[in-house]
């Protein structure tokens, strides 16, 4: 009696522990789908906001790269991806997107300056790098930009921040990045530590 009783609790327990697996499977299952279809509205909703990056092997006609500077003369370049850099160029014309940006932190808050470059790498910036403000804190954001580049958009990201000429901020600023070809220096301040 007592090794049927044994059995009995034993397929009981079984068959619970099979049920429990098959629930916690189909939730498993829900919930994935639930996030996936997430995803793809999100993915649905940026594909206006995606851009075109254009390195060395897919830019055969640029000459830094040893191309020949005549785009006709590429070969495997199509003309669905030269109609696509295009447009790309024209939406970037002047905007800043294209230029070459160095994003230093005069924060004092550590981390900053790659928050700052997630946040305008996410906003379609093209070229961002960082480094650390070598003259102290500074407790506003200024942009040290020239005349050919409208940064207005970028002066709106960060809040309304201070725009001054390229010219008036020194190579010397900053020990730990290249600032001599920059386009657009952001010195990010203390009122921009936190905003992103």
């Amino acid at each position: 009696m007592g090794k049927k009783v044994m059995k009995l609790f034993l397929d009981t327990m079984l068959r619970a522990a099979v049920i429990i697996l098959a629930v916690a499977i189909v939730v498993m299952l829900v919930l994935l789908a639930r996030t996936v279809s997430k995803s793809k509205k999100s993915d649905a909703s940026d594909t206006g906001n995606k851009t075109s990056i254009v390195t060395e092997e897919s830019d055969p006609s640029d000459p830094t790269f040893g191309g020949s500077g005549d785009a006709a003369d590429s070969s495997d370049t199509s003309a669905d991806d030269s109609s696509q850099d295009a447009s790309t160029e024209d939406a970037n014309a002047g905007n800043g997107k294209d230029a070459k940006v160095v994003v230093l932190n005069a924060s004092g808050v550590s981390g900053v300056a790659a928050t700052w470059q997630t946040t305008l790498t996410a906003d379609g910036y093209t070229s961002v790098d960082i480094g650390t403000y070598d003259n102290g804190d500074q407790s506003t954001t200024v942009i040290y930009t020239s005349d050919s580049y409208d940064v207005s958009g970028l002066v709106s990201l960060l809040g309304g921040a201070a725009t001054a000429d390229r010219s008036d901020i020194d190579s010397s600023v900053a020990s730990d990045v290249d600032i001599s070809g920059a386009d657009i220096v952001v010195v990010i301040g203390v009122d921009n530590a936190a905003n992103n």
